[in-house]
């Protein structure tokens, strides 16, 4: 409950950018990030840049798992990637890739990041790990902001967050 309330609190004061900046809280964060995924078989750890990035590189070390960022589009030689469009909660076009060689046939992916909103960011990266041959059997986050139809889609891949925010 004081976590919840220390990450609320976060979240109001800078949207859960700083956690990082607060040692105690960050690791007790990545802590329970990882709690119901311990004794779980786990392939790789990844994060879509950028604020995934600050807790999925930390979980995979932990957990003793190689890290792998799913980047925005573009910023990798499209012959090494895969990539896939959306329209992200603000109603704009993106674009997410995966490098290839980053997902082998059976993966199974633990799925990081700091808050999921309407969920159309998290359901590209499944379907671009799931091309690649891949599963995401874990989502782990910071901040649940879906709705209740997108949380029920994404019970399915074992989704754990710390704080439902409204």
């Amino acid at each position: 409950m004081k976590l919840q309330k220390e990450l609320i609190e976060r979240q109001e004061k800078d949207s859960g950018y700083l956690i990082t900046a607060y040692p105690k809280l960050y690791k007790k964060v990545i802590s329970e990030m990882i709690k119901p995924f311990v004794g779980k078989k786990f392939s790789k750890v990844m994060s879509p840049e950028m604020r995934g990035v600050l807790f999925g590189p930390a979980i995979a070390y932990k957990m003793n798992l190689p890290f792998a960022v799913i980047a925005k589009g573009g910023r990798i030689p499209s012959e090494f990637v895969i990539g896939k469009d959306f329209m992200d909660y603000t109603k704009k076009k993106k674009r997410l890739e995966v490098a290839k060689i980053t997902i082998n046939k059976g993966d199974k992916v633990l799925l990081v990041d700091d808050t999921l909103e309407s969920g159309a960011s998290a359901r590209t990266i499944i379907k671009l790990i799931e091309k690649l041959g891949g599963k995401v059997t874990g989502i782990s986050i910071v901040y649940n902001k879906l709705n209740k139809k997108n949380e029920e889609f994404f019970k399915k891949y074992n989704l754990h967050y710390l704080v439902k925010l409204k």
